[in-house]
């Protein structure tokens, strides 16, 4: 079930585009890149098909499956962009829809740049891309994850 004028049902509906499309989806999550304009290349969302706001209201099964899909695109985009660091993070206080944040930590951002810090500068723009390279991220990334057999 989705809700009228949420970003994150907006985009698993298809009512909003993201960079590269569906990076990967099952009955209960769905992994897209982060909306345009895109603050940093493999900036991925992970976040419940179905509108839940708050983790509690997570479903035994939604639970479950959360951790492997989580930890499946964080290796990924390790694997595909060499992260140093993949941080994963939610707030839900702006977007009412629970969802994570999956932030790699490339060469190109400083090694003292972390933790909130970190998120504070991306939303800056400085390390902004194009829709064309955060696709071809999200293309990657897609074909990463289905080479894994436990998703």
């Amino acid at each position: 079930m989705t809700e009228q004028g949420c970003l994150s049902c907006d985009v698993i509906a298809g009512r909003r585009e993201t960079p590269g499309g569906v990076v990967f989806e099952n009955d209960f999550w769905q992994i897209t890149h982060q909306v345009s304009p895109v603050q940093l290349a493999g900036f991925l969302i992970l976040q419940p098909k179905r509108h839940v706001e708050q983790l509690g209201e997570l479903t035994t099964e939604e639970s479950s499956t959360m951790g492997p899909v989580m930890s499946a695109a964080s290796q990924a985009l390790n694997r595909i962009l060499d992260a140093r660091k993949v941080y994963v993070c939610s707030f839900g206080s702006v977007l009412m829809h629970v969802h994570f944040y999956l932030v790699p930590l490339t060469s190109s951002i400083p090694a003292d740049l972390n933790g909130s810090n970190l998120l504070s500068e991306v939303f800056t723009g400085r390390w902004a891309c194009s829709d064309a390279e955060a696709a071809d991220i999200a293309a990657r990334v897609r074909v990463e994850l289905a080479k894994n057999l436990y998703l």
